[in-house]
Order: C-alpha cells, then sequence, then structure tokens
C-alpha cells in the first residue's frame, strides 16, 4: 500500500518539486570544499593577485581582539575583522579600536547560525540587523559579507543582493576554532592549502569556537606574518 501512495503521478511530481527545491537550496553549500572550489570561484575563495589578506571571524572580543590588533601594530600589517553584531553590540569600543586603528570591517551576521537551516527571511532580518549595528558602531560602510561556517543557501545570496553585499569566504584557514590547535597546528593548517595571493581565515573570538582556543591563533599570527616576509609575500587587505 505504501509503495502505491508514492506511485501516483501526483505524488511524482510534489516529490519531484520537492527535490528539486532542496538540491536549490543546497547546492551553493559546495563553496565551503574551499581546496577544489578555489580553482572555480577564485573571487568567492578570495583568491588574490594584488597579495594576501589575513582575516579574523567572529569578533571583537574584549579578551582577545586588542591582543591581536597589538601584534598587527607592531608589524604594520593591516586585516579585515569580519564581525558579528551581537558581538559589536556586547563590545562596541573594542568594535571602534578595530575600526580606530585602520583595519577594514566588514560582517559574519547578527548570530552565528547556519544559513541551511534558516529561511530566506530571516537570513535577511539577521544581514540587516547586522549591518545597520556595525556600520553604526564603526563608521565603516559594510560591503563584504562571509556567512557563518562558510555555507552558502540560496537565501544567503538573495539577502548579500539585497544589501550590496560581496561574499567572501577563503582560501586557506587555520582550524584556529579547535580544542587541540596549537600554535604549530595553525600555522601548518594555513601552510598546507598555501598563503600565496590567499584569503586567510583567523578568528578573533572564541564565541563559537572551543574555549580557550584563540590563543592558538594569538601564538601563531606572529610566525604566519615572518613567514610571510621570508617569501615575499605581499601583506594586502
Amino acid at each position: 500500500m505504501l509503495d502505491s501512495m508514492f506511485d501516483t503521478p501526483r505524488t511524482k511530481v510534489i516529490l519531484g518539486i520537492t527535490a528539486v527545491s532542496i538540491a536549490i537550496q543546497f547546492a551553493p553549500a559546495l563553496s565551503w570544499f574551499f581546496p577544489v572550489t578555489k580553482h572555480i570561484f577564485p573571487n568567492l575563495m578570495g583568491v588574490n593577485p594584488r597579495g594576501t589578506s589575513i582575516t579574523f571571524d567572529d569578533g571583537p572580543d574584549i579578551a582577545f581582539t586588542p591582543q591581536i590588533l597589538d601584534i598587527l601594530d607592531n608589524a604594520d600589517v593591516k586585516a579585515t575583522f569580519f564581525m558579528l553584531g551581537k558581538m559589536v553590540e556586547d563590545h562596541p569600543s573594542v568594535a571602534k579600536q578595530v575600526a580606530n586603528r585602520g583595519h577594514n570591517i566588514a560582517m559574519h551576521g547578527y548570530e552565528h547560525k547556519n544559513h541551511l537551516f534558516r529561511s530566506p527571511r530571516t537570513i535577511l532580518y539577521d544581514l540587516s540587523r547586522a549591518k545597520s549595528i556595525i556600520e553604526e558602531t564603526t563608521g565603516q560602510t559594510i560591503t563584504l559579507y562571509r556567512p557563518p561556517y562558510g555555507v552558502i543557501s540560496i537565501g544567503t545570496i538573495l539577502a548579500a543582493r539585497r544589501l550590496d553585499l560581496k561574499i567572501l569566504l577563503w582560501t586557506t584557514w587555520g582550524r584556529d576554532w579547535r580544542k587541540k590547535a596549537s600554535a604549530k597546528t595553525v600555522l601548518d593548517d594555513l601552510l598546507r592549502h598555501g598563503v600565496v595571493n590567499a584569503t586567510v581565515l583567523l578568528h578573533d573570538s572564541d564565541c563559537t569556537s572551543s574555549p580557550g582556543s584563540t590563543w592558538a591563533t594569538i601564538g601563531s599570527l606572529n610566525n604566519l606574518i615572518n613567514h610571510m616576509r621570508d617569501q615575499e609575500i605581499k601583506i594586502t587587505h
């Protein structure tokens, strides 16, 4: 009986439409597999012929972001910070400090939630809220957006277009959110995928990561900058 239920023409049409809808919603998430997609979608994955940019997600964090800013200042390096709207609300003075020190401000949304499980309407509200909060706090116009977990859905694309945002993922990451991350593993992971003409992903907060994992980021940052300079890799932002 169950087989006959799914064998009717109407049911087949409904199942077909559902399958197509699911495929359309989830297909953009394939961009997460950056070792492959950076060759197919270089602009999306941050391949940059002008040099390599260092980016940070999930901040601003009152404990970690100022330390990262000091390291960058001492090395005379500018970076891009993909901020969470909620973190900017909690730590507005730190967000202003990032902007005042001459770094680029971008956004990571208001909440750090996977877009595959959010409706287009909810995503648009999240991005609009974050953009308003971050721009009002930092005084910078936001043009770059990186979705949580690097996962892109149709809702992500529609919201980004509506708000005139460019989606930017990353070319290489340090996997610095892990409990077992260390300064060495972060640098090793970054170099595994290459840091030449790349967008480097790190984190200046552990608010969505293993507690204390950002210490690995801090420990790796000078080594990363020194390696790039030893290899004559241009650092841009």
